[in-house]
């Protein structure tokens, strides 16, 4: 197992957005949508409080980091789980299990600790590699977004506007964001 800790100068609510879609991540995660997941297959399915995130991996040879595709029948898949407020795991092809966890530290501060964990048979260095990786890619893109989110939501000039939402779900779509103000507004009635 392996730790990151990270602060965002954001509201966790900002951050666990950025988190429940994936339609910026071909822009900005070119690691992870190049390396890791094929991005134009990413979808997001609410179910109760959690989000189930569904894409395809890249094929071997594409991935960014090494892994034996006959050590498990589901060495290469992908998949990603939210659960309501602040917890969330991906298994990364390979069988790598990384979590987050969300910790509002004021209303401008969010701590995010990631911690990676291999079933055995997986070398140390390939999970100290792929988390430090994601560190310098996929996580210091985020950083970057969600703080410029929270500098505009807090410019004076932000104004809601509609979700895009499309019935057949999708990466495009923002159905998985519509279920997160559900569940804070059900929190907060």
């Amino acid at each position: 197992m392996c730790a990151r800790e990270v602060v965002e100068r954001c509201n966790w609510k900002v951050s666990v957005e950025n988190y429940s879609e994936c339609y910026h991540c071909r822009l900005n995660h070119p690691t992870f949508s190049n390396g890791v997941v094929e991005a134009d297959s990413y979808d997001i399915i609410p179910h109760g409080r959690v989000l189930r995130h569904v894409t395809k991996s890249v094929p071997v040879e594409s991935l960014t980091y090494r892994v034996d595709p006959d050590s498990h029948p589901h060495a290469l898949d992908y998949t990603s789980w939210f659960l309501w407020p602040t917890f969330s795991f991906q298994v990364y092809p390979g069988n790598v299990l990384n979590t987050y966890i969300w910790q509002a530290v004021d209303h401008r501060t969010t701590r995010v600790v990631r911690q990676w964990f291999a079933a055995d048979g997986v070398e140390p260095e390939v999970i100290e590699s792929l988390a430090e990786q994601d560190l310098r890619t996929t996580v210091a893109e985020d950083v970057r977004l969600v703080e410029s989110v929270q500098r505009g939501l807090e410019s004076g000039g932000y104004r809601p506007a509609p979700l895009v939402i499309d019935p057949a779900g999708g990466v495009n779509s923002e159905h998985s964001i519509r279920a997160l103000y559900e569940w804070l507004g059900e929190a907060m009635a």
